[in-house]
Formats: structure tokens, C-alpha cells, sequence
């Protein structure tokens, strides 16, 4: 099965777009789901195609019913690290930095087995593969 990313509507149209400019597959939420739909439904149905989940939504795993439609529908789920005081562009800046950093992110996804949620972050102090962090959040 080749590695696919769900990109989740607070990532908008760009990102996703961007992401398969890199060469990398990508779905868009709007493309699959109403704007209305559940976390819990739309985990149940990405996590069924073992799609990866990109999001920004970094108050997913506080939130019960989400933690158990992770935990329930072996989801695999990456947050996406929000800039404090986001410039104009940095949406379409960070799916460059997330596609340089496949290596790692591969490295992390083949070796750390679903139900997972994964925090994303980007070290601008550094260079290289040490610029990209993935760490699991525990769920439990």
C-alpha cells in the first residue's frame, strides 16, 4: 500500500495541492467529506483506507470521543505544528518543509505501528534531517 496523506480541512485546499507538487499523494478533506462531518465519522473512514491524517487541530487529543476514534479505528494522525503569529504564506511554506522531511517522516511512520497521534516539528535553529522532529503523544 504507497503512503498517502489525508490533508484535514483546517489545512485548506493549498496545502494539499502544494504537497502534490512535491510528489507526494494527497487527499483533501472537502474532496471526501461535508464540512459538517464528524472527526469520529471522518477518523473511521480515513483510518479504513490507512491514509495518513494531517492536522492542525492540536486540541484532538483531548477531546474523548476523537481520542477514541483514533484509538478504535487504528487512526494514524500527524499535528502539524501553528505558528503563533502566522505571515501571509506559511501554510504554503510548511507543506515545503513537510515534504523535505519525508525521510524522517517515513523513517517514523514505518517503525511506529497505528493507533498513533504525532506531533510534527520543525527545529529553525537546524539543518538537514535535524531539523524535523516527529515524537508519538500518548493516548492513553
Amino acid at each position: 500500500m504507497s503512503l498517502v496523506y489525508f490533508c484535514d480541512r483546517n489545512l485548506g485546499k493549498r496545502f494539499g495541492e502544494e504537497l502534490r507538487q512535491q510528489g507526494l499523494a494527497a487527499e483533501l478533506h472537502d474532496d471526501h467529506f461535508s464540512p459538517d462531518t464528524p472527526d469520529q465519522d471522518l477518523l473511521r473512514q480515513v483510518a479504513a483506507q490507512g491514509w495518513v491524517i494531517l492536522t492542525l487541530d492540536k486540541q484532538m487529543r483531548y477531546r474523548p470521543a476523537e481520542k477514541a476514534a483514533i484509538l478504535r479505528y487504528q487512526a494514524k494522525v500527524i499535528m502539524l505544528p501553528l505558528p503563533k503569529n502566522p505571515e501571509k504564506g506559511w501554510l504554503f511554506a510548511l507543506a515545503g518543509e513537510f515534504a523535505k522531511a519525508q525521510g524522517k517522516v517515513q523513517r517514523f511512520l514505518q517503525k511506529t505501528s497505528p493507533p498513533f497521534l504525532a506531533r510534527f516539528r520543525i527545529d529553525p535553529q537546524e539543518a538537514g534531517p535535524k531539523r524535523y522532529r516527529l515524537e508519538r503523544i500518548p493516548l492513553r
